[in-house]
């Protein structure tokens, strides 16, 4: 739904007379379903985030919890209303990358690799990625000259304006990942303060070993220019150290210019601001009346400047909301992306009883149809992380090391406390399971986790739960199997019990009689391998 919202700003002209400027500022929430594209039991949050087209590209990140620790990267391309109109397929190269920038530059889609330097080009048409040439640090373009931009992280960072006629370069040592070019001057943002250049000519001239093509290559660090010949602070909060991992008291997010006034995006503990530069002093024009958490990769940056009067900035709500903030001229547009990966339901019971129940009554021929019917009906949750091989998993017989496996993988959580993994080994020639590796660990959030989560803790709950469920596991394969279990381990804090059926089942419980420091159960549940 969208509300649309009329601001508005009374600003000062140095005469002192008062007149107003109207924005408009409009509200949209997006409920973006991706149960079909992301796997359950995952945190997934918004990475990166360009308008290419009049359509959003929205970068996700997944992250699996319990011990499948999947980490996928997904490309959505998404309508106004929120629709999502196709799920790209991303390079590997990116998929495997820590850190990429991901923007619009002369109507074209990038990716660009940070650590390898590997560049893709987008075909709009087959909406596939084409390797290229690697891409550069371009963050700034204009009739006069081109501007680059390389940070060497704590030795500094420059900024180049390489003159497009005699192809001479001029370089300062502060951050110049936001430009505008605003009343004959470039104006140059970053968290702390905003630089004036009045004529790039006068900036410091670069010597062939400062020049940025030589620096994108070789880095020497001894011709690193910190130099601010020709640049005026035109605000700087002198509180701010850009060595500290303190943000400023007011962090300035970007600047855009609108008709002959230059706005900058700001924030402090309470809100965002549209805010202008007054006498050296950030005066809020505009309360947005809502802290926006609002973020950035470092490694993201060459699309910040398309144009003087756009803008895009991402922020995050929650564990399952983000979202961007388009400004475009006098309209600031605040869209929530709402998506429905979230917490699993608790069940109130792991159903062991009936997993194991039907492994007895099939244990000659158990196929994997017959599990996925099982889980299906009990509450399980497929993880969508099928494996071919057990290199994953040291408690698999060896004898199936060396055939043709696949495995499916199920999780079920009983309440906040405990949270049950199964996953089933089946061969491919036959599809039937030969062995069940099941794990009880205790209950994930899709939040992340913060120190203080940890600290809070109630270990002594989670210890109480743990050794309930293990007696509660102990009786049921005992009175199931009617047979006593075989102590296969003794000592003051771990438990290892084996039951064993000739010719038939075998089942190894590893566990704790403290469950002080590990609240964790193992068992790992093997069929006959001859079975058929």
């Amino acid at each position: 739904m969208k509300k649309i919202i009329l601001v508005i700003l009374f600003l000062f002209s140095p005469s002192l007379s008062i007149f107003a400027q109207q924005f408009e500022i409009s509200i949209d929430t997006m409920h973006l379903d991706l149960k079909d594209i992301c796997r359950p039991a995952s945190r997934v949050s918004l990475t990166h985030a360009v308008k290419f087209n009049n359509q959003l590209y929205c970068f996700f990140e997944e992250r699996g919890i319990y011990s499948f620790k999947v980490k996928s990267k997904y490309l959505l391309q998404i309508s106004d209303t929120g629709k999502i109109l196709n799920s790209i397929e991303i390079p590997e190269e990116i998929q495997k990358a820590n850190y990429f920038d991901f923007f619009v530059r002369n109507e074209s889609l990038f990716l660009k690799n940070y650590m390898d330097n590997e560049s893709f080009s987008f075909d709009k048409e087959k909406l596939k990625w084409e390797k290229i040439k690697g891409v550069d640090d371009e963050v700034f373009d204009d009739e006069n000259f081109k501007v680059f931009y390389l940070d060497f992280g704590e030795f500094g960072e420059s900024t180049w304006f390489i003159d497009k006629k005699t192809k001479k370069e001029y370089v300062i040592g502060t951050n110049g990942r936001t430009i505008n070019y605003y009343n004959n001057r470039y104006i140059l943002t970053s968290g702390g303060k905003i630089t004036e250049i009045l004529n790039a000519k006068k900036l410091l001239q670069c010597k062939p070993e400062q020049q940025y093509e030589v620096m994108k290559g070789e880095k020497n660090l001894a011709s690193i220019s910190h130099s601010l010949i020709g640049s005026k602070e035109i605000y700087s909060d002198s509180k701010y150290n850009s060595f500290s991992f303190e943000k400023p008291i007011q962090e300035i997010h970007t600047s855009f210019v609108v008709d002959t006034e230059l706005y900058q995006i700001y924030s402090d503990s309470i809100s965002i601001y549209v805010g202008q530069i007054k006498n050296a002093k950030l005066v809020p024009t505009h309360k947005l009346n809502k802290k926006y958490h609002l973020f950035n990769s470092s490694h993201s940056y060459r699309g910040n400047n398309i144009e003087n009067d756009y803008r895009l900035l991402k922020f995050e709500e929650n564990e399952n909301t983000y979202g961007v903030i388009q400004i475009k001229g006098y309209k600031i547009d605040v869209k929530y992306f709402m998506h429905n990966i979230d917490s699993l339901k608790y069940l109130g019971t792991d159903n062991f009883k009936k997993i194991i129940s039907v492994v007895k009554s099939n244990i000659k021929q158990l196929s994997i149809n017959q599990v996925e019917e099982t889980e299906n009906r009990i509450g399980g949750t497929d993880m969508k992380t099928d494996r071919v091989n057990t290199s994953h998993n040291g408690y698999y017989p060896k004898a199936l090391i060396l055939q043709n496996i696949k495995t499916k993988e199920y999780i079920k959580i009983e309440s906040s406390l405990i949270a049950q993994k199964t996953e089933y080994l089946y061969t491919t020639s036959d599809k039937n399971v030969k062995s069940i590796f099941i794990e009880w660990s205790p209950t994930q959030l899709t939040k992340e986790p913060q120190i203080f989560d940890f600290l809070n803790e109630d270990d002594e709950e989670k210890n109480t739960a743990f050794a309930k469920k293990q007696d509660e596991l102990i009786e049921i394969i005992t009175n199931i199997l009617n047979l006593t279990p075989v102590i296969k381990k003794k000592d003051d804090t771990s438990l290892e019990m084996m039951w064993k059926i000739k010719n038939g089942i075998e089942i190894k419980l590893y566990g704790s009689k403290k469950f002080e420091k590990n609240q964790e159960i193992r068992m790992i549940i093997n069929l006959p391998l001859n079975s058929k």
